[in-house]
């Protein structure tokens, strides 16, 4: 019968291996010695090393989604998604941690189906997201210019994912706090925040 706990004891110890050395960087083996258990208990919850790896890719994206339905639904729309995004960025040290998960196995989505697939659903979810906050804000009187709601999703996404990507690889460079601001800049242009 699994054990949740165990379970979860994997997934961090996975997770924390993933951010530190990227995707290719983690074994069964390592995964099993850092979380203290079986590599047999580690085969228990995923059958390969590509099982293992979808099963950390998949908890990313769970942590990020279920913060995002967290978020406080006050304010205006563009208020609203504005802290919706923010959960994506790597900000913090927990937001760091699964932001260098996502970005080490975005990489390796380009040549991986089963990642492709995970990765493709994300930015799916993202672009509704965006799209349905867009659409809303219009909807509401509370855009500030005439803008192409689906576009301005695919650009919010992109804007997401160069900014994640800013953050972990030139740590000199962007600040978190230049990201915000260039959230920020981004939906001021189009809706009120």
């Amino acid at each position: 019968m699994p054990d949740s706990s165990v379970r979860d004891r994997i997934l961090d110890t996975l997770l924390g291996l993933a951010a530190e050395r990227g995707a290719e960087g983690v074994t069964v083996r390592e995964v099993a010695s850092a979380a203290a258990v079986s590599i047999g208990t580690v085969q228990y919850y995923c059958h390969s090393k590509e099982q293992m790896l979808t099963m950390a890719f998949d908890e990313v994206n769970r942590r990020i989604a279920a913060r995002v339905d967290a978020i406080e639904y006050d304010g205006p729309v563009g208020a609203v998604l504005r802290r919706a995004l923010l959960e994506f960025l790597p900000i913090d040290d927990v937001r760091r941690r699964e932001a260098s998960v996502y970005l080490a196995f975005s990489t390796r989505a380009v040549v991986e189906p089963t990642l492709a697939a995970i990765r493709h659903d994300l930015i799916t979810e993202q672009h509704r997201l965006c799209a349905d906050a867009f659409r809303l804000a219009q909807q509401r009187g509370q855009d500030v210019t005439v803008f192409d709601a689906d576009q301005a999703a695919w650009t919010t996404v992109a804007l997401i994912d160069g900014l994640l990507l800013n953050l972990l690889s030139d740590p000199r460079g962007l600040s978190a706090a230049g990201a915000i601001e260039a959230v920020d800049r981004h939906l001021g242009a189009l809706t009120q925040i």
